[in-house]
């Protein structure tokens, strides 16, 4: 994956014009287009005021191999971005300031737990109940949160198994979507997967771990940015002439609309702090 010289990927970012070159998730897009994973990447450093060239390069199987090159053979001027997934809560994380992981499980659900609603609202309906519909958004929120902070603690004691709870491929085939109803995590489905699993470790979550957790923030990303997609097509469809939505485009508004700067916000706190170790 990996074929340049030490000296090459050193000076990299001499030929980008850079302050960093960012290896991060995700698969490379040819042209000029760029993966969510890119789009993300650079929009958090350069809030944080460095320049970077955003790279996809797979999955994380690859990219901690990278890291521990990097950090070894001491290369300066690179940097390698993964999701958290649970590797805190394992004990898997790589602790090095060249090696950055998302604040919550991944990027989407960075980009779900603070983005611009009426931004998003405003390109594709058009309406004047934006502030009514705002706090049906964030009720359903806060409603999901509970629920999913119990999947996550499911998800969680299964991830170590020799057989996975679900398809991590397919995150959207845990969520229910009916044409005239808010959609929901499928969790009667996920429990009765659970009790076919047959494995030889759990992990278990200390209790004040799962206490305070955000089901938004800590479980698995993917799924929990699907379900807020398919709530904004299904609230948005009862809108006279509203536009089609498709995930791509509403992640891409999110990510590109995402406050970095907003004071108070725990994310915002977490990426300013690991960039100013850089």
């Amino acid at each position: 994956m990996f074929t340049r010289t030490n000296l090459g990927l050193q000076n990299e970012y001499l030929f980008y014009d850079v302050d960093f070159v960012v290896y991060c998730e995700g698969h490379a897009v040819d042209g000029e287009g760029s993966s969510l994973d890119e789009v993300f990447w650079e929009k958090v450093f350069s809030e944080n005021g460095k320049s970077v060239e955003c790279k996809s390069a797979g999955g994380k199987t690859e990219l901690r191999p990278f890291a521990l090159r990097v950090i070894d053979e001491n290369i300066s001027n690179v940097v390698i971005a993964m999701d958290r997934d649970y590797d805190d809560l394992r004990n898997q994380m790589i602790n090095h300031p060249q090696v950055i992981y998302t604040f919550g499980y991944s990027l989407e659900s960075d980009v779900i737990l603070d983005f611009q609603f009426d931004i998003a609202l405003s390109l594709f309906a058009t309406t004047a109940r934006r502030n009514s519909m705002h706090n049906e958004f964030n009720a359903f929120l806060i409603r999901q949160s509970d629920c999913l902070r119990r999947v996550f603690a499911l998800d969680f004691k299964y991830i170590g198994s020799n057989e996975a709870l679900f398809d991590r491929n397919k995150p959207a085939s845990i969520l229910a979507t009916p044409k005239n109803a808010e959609p929901y995590v499928k969790v009667s489905s996920l429990l009765a997967k659970a009790k076919t699993i047959r494995c030889y470790q759990t992990y278990t979550l200390p209790a004040a771990t799962y206490k305070a957790a955000c089901g938004i923030r800590s479980f698995f990303g993917k799924a929990v940015s699907r379900l807020v997609f398919h709530w904004f097509v299904y609230r948005t469809k009862k809108i006279n002439r509203s536009r089609n939505i498709k995930y791509i485009a509403f992640m891409s508004l999110l990510i590109r609309t995402l406050n970095l700067a907003k004071t108070g916000v725990p994310r915002n706190l977490y990426y300013s702090g690991e960039i100013g170790q850089l």
